[in-house]
């Protein structure tokens, strides 16, 4: 076989394993749903906090701007230059006992905290809503004894994580 042969059948290789692996569904970013097709960049607002739980706004936003960013989708970008704008609202946080004191069923001794947030999707050029929704996030379970505050801290920000979760999986799933 001759060097002419041995390229134009390393080429025909090439060739066919460029097709079978374009044809394997593999796609770079997420999907993305009908109403969000074409969009490459996002904004996200400080979200409004309708509770007295002070600082969960900031972390909330922090959280759904780090999962856009970690699941690469949709790219940050300035309100003047984003294809849309992300505006949330917490609404509520809900606390509930998992385990209760066994000399007292009146005092709970780990408390669960859900934070229920609701959201829009909001082209920035028409200013038309293109997706809303809700979502909710169950912070960690804390234990009722020692610092109480920060296990309350850590427990809603873990709630704003899983939160923040679940809005950037409803705007990357069809």
């Amino acid at each position: 076989m001759n060097k002419r042969n041995k390229i134009f059948l390393m080429l025909c290789g090439l060739a066919a394993l460029a097709a079978g692996v374009s044809s394997c569904g593999y796609r770079a970013g997420g999907y993305k749903p009908g109403a969000l097709e074409g969009k490459e960049t996002a904004f996200v607002e400080v979200f409004t906090n309708h509770t007295i739980q002070p600082l969960l706004s900031s972390q909330t936003t922090a959280a759904v701007c780090d999962m856009l960013q970690r699941d690469g989708t949709y790219k940050l970008a300035s309100p003047q230059k984003a294809d849309f704008i992300i505006r949330g609202n917490i609404n509520n946080i809900t606390r509930s006992s998992l385990r209760t004191n066994p000399y007292d069923s009146y005092l709970s001794s780990e408390v669960q905290l859900t934070v229920q947030m609701s959201y829009q999707v909001i082209d920035r050029r028409s200013g038309k809503v293109l997706m809303r929704g809700s979502v909710s996030g169950a912070g960690s379970n804390l234990s009722t004894t020692g610092n109480v505050q920060g296990a309350v801290d850590n427990a809603l920000n873990s709630a704003a994580i899983r939160a923040a979760e679940a809005l950037v999986t409803n705007l990357t799933m069809p």
